[in-house]
């Protein structure tokens, strides 16, 4: 043998038994609805990859143009507010150590992934008065019933058409920043890839989370 060739690495996050930190999301659906999301994720890497599991409060709330859109008979697309249950996986497409300006910030470790994940959504409202078994068969069903809708009309801006999906599957780019210390943020852009029963089609998502690697 001649020699060893190695990799530079600042972060070695392959190494790291779990991540946790806080997100905060900005929906951009194709409608006059705002929604912004808030919540925690816990990372875990596995056989070279990150997994995660992110739990959000989404809240959503209308503007000018849906005050006059509910003065009509038409109504649009949307989701009022909600809680949602994220399951990621990350697959790095490049990184390596980067030295950035100012020269008094620490060199980092830079992570290009390919993320995809599924998302389940939670309407409190939707199962106030319902059996346990009623509720037991319906979480998991991948629409809402005509019921649970009825249930949720209080609760939806005006000008609202409630869309029916229980689940989302969305995929994108996150870019992670490590620090030798074990600190990390994360912008991600994603997109809503229209294979489940939801109607809204294409949508957007731009996250920011930052947290701590153990």
């Amino acid at each position: 043998m001649i020699g060893t060739a190695s990799r530079a690495v600042r972060f070695d996050w392959r190494r790291q038994t779990l991540g946790v930190g806080a997100l905060l999301s900005q929906l951009l659906e194709l409608n006059n609805f705002k929604s912004g999301r808030y919540g925690m994720v816990l990372r875990k890497p596995f056989a070279g990859i990150m997994g995660e599991i992110a739990l959000s409060r989404v809240l959503t709330w209308g503007s000018e143009s849906t005050e006059r859109l509910a003065l009509t008979p038409y109504r649009q697309l949307g989701r009022p507010n909600r809680f949602e249950l994220d399951v990621n996986v990350a697959y790095p497409l490049a990184e390596g150590v980067a030295t950035s300006r100012p020269g008094f910030f620490p060199a980092t470790e830079l992570v290009l992934s390919a993320i995809a994940g599924i998302r389940y959504l939670y309407y409190p409202g939707a199962f106030l008065g319902g059996s346990f078994g009623n509720i037991a068969k319906s979480i998991l069903a991948p629409r809402l019933s005509e019921e649970q809708l009825r249930k949720l009309e209080d609760t939806r801006p005006g000008a609202m058409q409630i869309d029916k999906a229980r689940f989302n599957v969305l995929a994108g780019l996150s870019l992670d920043t490590y620090f030798g210390s074990g600190g990390f943020f994360s912008p991600r852009a994603m997109f809503a890839v229209p294979i489940t029963s939801s109607e809204l089609g294409w949508w957007w998502e731009l996250t920011f989370s930052a947290g701590w690697m153990f």
